[in-house]
């Protein structure tokens, strides 16, 4: 009786390099699109948190200006333009009532005197900063109202500008010595978010407050912009 001999079967060489190309393949494409998911993911992140901080330092600006101190023998507003050696930039520093306590463990009243500045950052790049002050009532000069907390608002918004119009023109700085109001008051914000190809993209938003006069109500101008067609989208430099 003959045994049956079984043929033993296996993989060519040939096919086991094929094999292997398909897989490395696949994996190229595979590792390729989680990078590509990972940055629109970072990417979006980042466009978030931009427009978070859009928002929430324009709220602050708002909420201080709403609450604009009008007594005239106490008046304050000024705006400025301060050179440093990151560059020259502007300064909004007025009297305002608050709600929110500077020091929440000591007495304080309603009236602060509060500050927004865009300050040089360790690593060159500015963000925007906010300083509240209370008044207490017996200050004589404005070195005793130079102290109070100041709270980092945005560290992503590298633009930060205020002009002021007259009734006639727009101006750069407002100086102290006007003793009254502008009519309006422009501010713009904005920030850059990296792209692809060395780009950027330029989120901004611009808004006006009205100081009305002659019991004229006050209103508010809300306008955002978004860069988004190539003639908007700047080359990073």
């Amino acid at each position: 009786m003959r045994m049956a001999q079984r043929k033993q079967s296996g993989f060519t060489l040939l096919e086991v390099m094929a094999a292997s190309v398909i897989t490395a393949f696949i994996a190229m494409v595979a590792i390729s699109g989680l990078i590509s998911v990972t940055s629109a993911r970072k990417q979006i992140d980042e466009v978030t948190v931009v427009n978070d901080e859009l928002r929430f330092v324009a709220d602050c600006l708002r909420r201080d200006l709403a609450g604009f101190y009008r007594n005239k023998n106490e008046m304050l507003f000024e705006g400025s333009m301060e050179e440093t050696n990151a560059g020259v930039f502007p300064k909004l520093r007025f009297r305002s009532i608050c709600t929110n306590k500077t020091r929440i463990d000591q007495p304080e009243g309603d009236l602060y005197e509060v500050e927004y500045f865009l300050a040089a950052g360790d690593e060159g790049t500015p963000w925007i900063a906010r300083r509240q002050c209370p008044i207490v009532g017996n200050e004589k000069t404005p070195e005793e109202t130079a102290g109070g907390v100041m709270t980092r608002l945005a560290e992503r918004l590298s633009l930060f500008q205020v002009r002021y119009f007259n009734g006639e023109q727009w101006q750069q700085e407002w100086p102290m010595e006007l003793t009254q109001m502008p009519i309006l008051v422009e501010i713009s914000l904005g920030a850059k978010v990296e792209e692809k190809n060395d780009n950027v993209t330029v989120y901004a938003k611009q808004f006006f407050i009205n100081f009305p006069r002659n019991g004229q109500e006050d209103e508010e101008i809300d306008m955002e912009m978004e860069a988004e067609n190539p003639e908007e989208t700047m080359s990073q430099s």
